[in-house]
């Protein structure tokens, strides 16, 4: 069954949204993939009235009312030597996604058994703690886990499956929500 229908406004996840003249759109038309929902197509159209279609992980819903910022890799640990065997975790690594107003501060641990993150979203020139955030880690525009941030801004996952994911952050706020992608 696909996840929007005609009418619906559309984001086009930033992996993607290179092959599109813009980032969001609005579904015109469903075709649906009866045994592989993820690749549902959708016709979309553009604010410019040009048309694509594009398929089902390729999109998440447009929030009405909200900015998106998309938030770029700063720093990975990947690519520098991770902290091993500290009292049974196998492996520490930072990630930061930044915005121009906010970063996103991730710490990864791996273990032999599960992965899990833990974050703060910051609001960069200011002292603010950010708390009360809902954030959102996908594979795709697949959903995996959803978190809240508690009292001082803090989130938690765990279980994280590796490879490339993405999240989203909500800040209502500011009506703002941060989207950024990043790989364990």
């Amino acid at each position: 069954m696909p996840r929007f229908g005609a009418g619906d406004a559309i984001y086009i996840l930033p992996q993607y949204a290179h092959l599109q003249p813009a980032n969001t759109a609005e579904v015109i038309r469903v075709v649906p993939d009866t045994y592989r929902p993820m690749f549902n197509e959708y016709v979309v159209e553009f604010a410019d009235g040009s048309q694509a279609t594009v398929m089902e992980f390729q999109i998440i819903e447009d929030v009405p009312g909200y900015n998106t910022d998309i938030a770029r890799l700063v720093l990975s640990s990947q690519h520098q030597p991770l902290t091993a065997h500290v009292r049974g975790v196998t492996a520490i690594g930072q990630i930061i996604l930044r915005t121009p107003g906010y970063d996103i501060d991730m710490t990864i641990q791996v273990t032999k058994s599960h992965t899990s993150i833990m974050g703060q979203v910051l609001e960069r020139a200011t002292t603010n703690l950010l708390k009360d955030l809902e954030v959102r880690l996908m594979k795709d525009s697949k959903l995996i886990i959803t978190t809240g941030s508690d009292s001082v801004g803090i989130f938690k996952f765990r279980d994280v499956p590796s490879g490339p994911l993405n999240i989203v952050v909500v800040i209502p706020q500011t009506t703002r929500r941060i989207f950024g992608a990043f790989s364990i």
